[in-house]
């Protein structure tokens, strides 16, 4: 069982997002607003995608949250300290659009939440750059990680209760080691009663 906790994700809106447009298959004629866009979030090799935003044109609402399992502590050499968002412009008889990526570095978020239980980042803006580089536009994103001891690797949280002396007494539901349902457990050392949570 490995510590860590859950990255949640707060996709907020965008504004003034605008795609490049084609004329046949020669060159880049103009921009123009994004009409249907939605969200791929990428951590690591996890992924969550978006509904299509409401609102058109300069500003499009989601207003949808996502989680993310973090394992503590983080394998240094993987780069799923990231969350990236990539933009896309949902089309009905074509593929979807790319639209651009906007990323958001996590690593001192996920460290201060592991030391002080949560750490926040509000919601801000975020520049969306197409493979160029080239601005496209801004997303509005909040970042909050929240400390789970005791996380499984499915992301079930598994707690116990423990007395005085470091042993474990019964899980916080009040199911001892024996699958038995306990309202109050005696411990031994010293015949103190104990009741659980």
């Amino acid at each position: 069982m490995a510590n860590g906790g859950v990255l949640e994700v707060m996709l907020v809106d965008s504004e003034g997002i605008r795609a490049k447009r084609f004329l046949g298959c020669v060159v880049c004629c103009s921009t123009s607003a994004v009409n249907r866009p939605y969200v791929c979030v990428e951590y690591g090799d996890k992924k969550r995608v978006s509904k299509v935003a409401q609102g058109k044109g300069k500003k499009s609402i989601w207003e949808q949250k996502f989680e993310f399992v973090v394992d503590y502590p983080m394998d240094e050499k993987k780069l799923d300290q990231k969350l990236v968002f990539r933009v896309m412009d949902k089309h009905k008889l074509s593929d979807d659009g790319y639209v651009g990526d906007a990323t958001i570095h996590v690593k001192d978020v996920v460290l201060m939440g592991m030391e002080k239980g949560d750490a926040k980042l509000g919601s801000r803006k975020y520049r969306v750059v197409r493979e160029d580089k080239s601005y496209t536009g801004d997303i509005s994103v909040g970042v909050t990680f929240k400390r789970k001891d005791g996380v499984n690797n499915d992301g079930e949280r598994k707690e116990s209760l423990v007395n005085n002396e470091g042993t474990k007494m019964a899980t916080k539901d009040g199911v001892n080691n024996d699958g038995e349902r306990k309202e109050s457990l005696v411990n031994n050392e010293e015949g103190t009663k104990m009741t659980t949570a």
